[in-house]
C-alpha cells in the first residue's frame, strides 16, 4: 500500500458530501453557460467539502430553494441566476436544439454525485411548476453513487413535445433542473447528504445550428460564452483567480482535536485498507460483511451512549441507568440496524463496479494529493470556511461528538510510514 498520511485519512473520514454541479449548457445556438450558482472560481481537481463543493447546488428545500443553494451563494435566486447566465452567454442563452434537446457538461465531484439524474421542466422560468422531462444520455452512478470520481461527463435531456417555453426576457426561455435524489429516484442514497444537481435556463428562440457528436455546437458561434464553461481539462485556478479562505467545517483547531476523530490507530488503518479497497472496486462479499461487522460495532458506542448506556463501563453498558437519554434502548437498537444497513449498502453498490464507475475519472494520485493540499491549508489556518447556510449543510457541535464517543487512544504519528 502507498504511503499515506493520517491527514489525507481524516479528510476521507471527515468529508461526507459529495455533489455533482453543472459546469457547460452547450447550446444549439453556439451559447454556453454554468449552471445556476456555478461559478469558474471553484477548482475541480479534488473532491472535498472545501474547496471542491463550495458552488454545487444543494436541493435539499425546493420548497424555498426550488434552484438549490449553494456553500458559497446561500440560496439561489432565479431572477439574479437569469442574469448572471445572460452575462456568462454576451447576452443571449443557451438554445435547446430543433426537437428541444439540451446538452450539458456535468462534473461529479465524488461518491454521491452519481446518476442516475432526473429532469424537469419549468416553462415560464419562474421555478414554481415543474413537469417530467427525457433523459437522453444519462450520467454514470448507481443509486446517486459514484466511484472514481472527480470526472467530466455528458449529459442531455429532451423537454415534452409541444413545450412551449414562455419566460425570461425573451419569453422564451425554459428552465431545467437536474437531481440525483427526489421523488424520481427514491432509492438516492445521496438524498442523505444532498440531493444534488441544480438549474440551467435555455431559450426557443434562438435558431439551432448543427451539433457535432459530443453535443458541441460547431461553426464560430460555438466560441461564445466559451469562457464561462469549465471545461475538466483546465483543473488549475483560472489566471488571476485568488484562492479564497475556507477551512472545512470538519476542522478542529488543534491536533488534538483531530485525533479526538478516531479511537484507535487500529481503527485508521481499517479505514485506510477500505479506501484502498474502493479505490480498486474490489470489494468482496465477504470483505463488506467484515466492514459492516466492524462498522457496525464501532457505530454502537456513540448511539448507545445517546440511549444513556457507557459502553465503557466496569460491569458493561447495560449496567448503567439511562438519565436524560435521547434514546429509548429499543430506539438505539433500531438505529444501530439502520445505520448498519446503510453502510452495507452503499459498500456494495460501489463494489458493484459496471454503471457505478466514473467515465474519464481523474487520477487517484492526483485527487489524493489536491485533497491533501487544501486539507494542510485547513491546518495551517492559511484558509477559513465558507458557509452561507441554507446548502442542508450544518457545523456539528465537537464538544457533543466527543463526549459521545467516550475515550480516544491517541493518533499514531508513525501512521504515515505505514
Amino acid at each position: 500500500m502507498k504511503t499515506s498520511s493520517a491527514l489525507v485519512l481524516l479528510t476521507c473520514v471527515a468529508s461526507a458530501y459529495g455533489h455533482f454541479v453543472i459546469t457547460g449548457v452547450i447550446g444549439a445556438n453556439g451559447v454556453q453557460t454554468l449552471g445556476f450558482g456555478v461559478t469558474n472560481n471553484t477548482l475541480r481537481t479534488g473532491t472535498t467539502e472545501q474547496p471542491f463543493q463550495l458552488d454545487t447546488p444543494v436541493l435539499k428545500n425546493l420548497k424555498d430553494d426550488p434552484c438549490g443553494a449553494t456553500l458559497q451563494g446561500g440560496s439561489i435566486d432565479i431572477a439574479t441566476a437569469m442574469t448572471t447566465a445572460l452575462t456568462q452567454g454576451g447576452g443571449s442563452l443557451p438554445s435547446f436544439t430543433a426537437d428541444g434537446t439540451a446538452n450539458l457538461q456535468v462534473h461529479q465531484v465524488n461518491a454521491d454525485g452519481g446518476g442516475p439524474y432526473t429532469v424537469m421542466v419549468n416553462a415560464d422560468a419562474t421555478g414554481t411548476s415543474w413537469v417530467p422531462a427525457t433523459v437522453l444520455v444519462q450520467a454514470p452512478g448507481s443509486n446517486g453513487i459514484l466511484h472514481g470520481g472527480p470526472a467530466n461527463v455528458p449529459f442531455s435531456a429532451q423537454i415534452p413535445a409541444g413545450t412551449k417555453c414562455t419566460g425570461g426576457a425573451d419569453g422564451a426561455t425554459c428552465l431545467l433542473r437536474i437531481n440525483n435524489g427526489g421523488t424520481g429516484n427514491t432509492l438516492s442514497l445521496a438524498q442523505g447528504a444532498g440531493p444534488f444537481g441544480g438549474c440551467v435556463a435555455l431559450t426557443q428562440a434562438q435558431s439551432a445550428v448543427a451539433v457535432n457528436g459530443t453535443g458541441a455546437a460547431t461553426g464560430a458561434a460555438a466560441t461564445s460564452g466559451s469562457a464561462a464553461v469549465t471545461t475538466g481539462k483546465k483543473n488549475k485556478a483560472p489566471k488571476g483567480f485568488k484562492k479564497p479562505r475556507f477551512a472545512s467545517r470538519f476542522f478542529a483547531p488543534s491536533v488534538e482535536a483531530r485525533e479526538a476523530r478516531v479511537r484507535t490507530y487500529r481503527s485508521i488503518q481499517l479505514l485506510q485498507d477500505i479506501s484502498e479497497l474502493v479505490a480498486r472496486a474490489d470489494l468482496t462479499a465477504d470483505l463488506i460483511d467484515e466492514i459492516k461487522t466492524a462498522t457496525g460495532t464501532a457505530i454502537d458506542i456513540p448511539i448507545d451512549n445517546l440511549a444513556g448506556h457507557d459502553d465503557s463501563a466496569d460491569l458493561g453498558g447495560n449496567s448503567t441507568v439511562p438519565t436524560g437519554a435521547v434514546l429509548t434502548t429499543q430506539q438505539a437498537v433500531d438505529l444501530k440496524k439502520a445505520v448498519q444497513d446503510a453502510i452495507a449498502t452503499a459498500l456494495t453498490i460501489l463494489s458493484s463496479g459496471g454503471a457505478v464507475n466514473a467515465v474519464n475519472g481523474q487520477d487517484l494520485a492526483a485527487t489524493d494529493k489536491a485533497n491533501s493540499d487544501a486539507d494542510a491549508a485547513l491546518l495551517d489556518g492559511t484558509l477559513t470556511s465558507i458557509n452561507l447556510g441554507n446548502a442542508g449543510v450544518g457545523t456539528f457541535q465537537t464538544a457533543v461528538v466527543d463526549s459521545l464517543l467516550g475515550p480516544r487512544a491517541s493518533l499514531v504519528l508513525s501512521l504515515s510510514m505505514r
